[in-house]
């Protein structure tokens, strides 16, 4: 999968499920200034853990790996692809 298609998958969730009606949001963006907290944070992890079928591993639970969608997305990726 692209990173692109990534970046569309976890935008899509973030803007029906965690971001208030009708705000939106660029994969460069960083998600705590669109409102995002660690209980956001935690729910894209499940998000992710139920959509791409893997868990990702503590050690890379690290801030910068949750601060845009497009950090997020490279993540996930760099699992996909291996």
């Amino acid at each position: 999968m692209e990173i692109e298609a990534i970046e569309r998958e976890l935008t899509q969730f973030l803007e029906k499920n965690i971001l208030t009606e009708n705000v939106k949001i660029t994969s460069d963006q960083e998600l705590k200034e669109a409102g995002l907290d660690s209980f956001s944070i935690v729910e894209i992890i499940l998000f992710i853990e139920r959509k791409f079928g893997f868990v990702i591993p503590d050690e890379q639970l690290l801030p910068e790996n949750f601060k845009t969608i497009q950090a997020i997305a490279l993540l996930v990726h760099a699992y996909l692809t291996n």
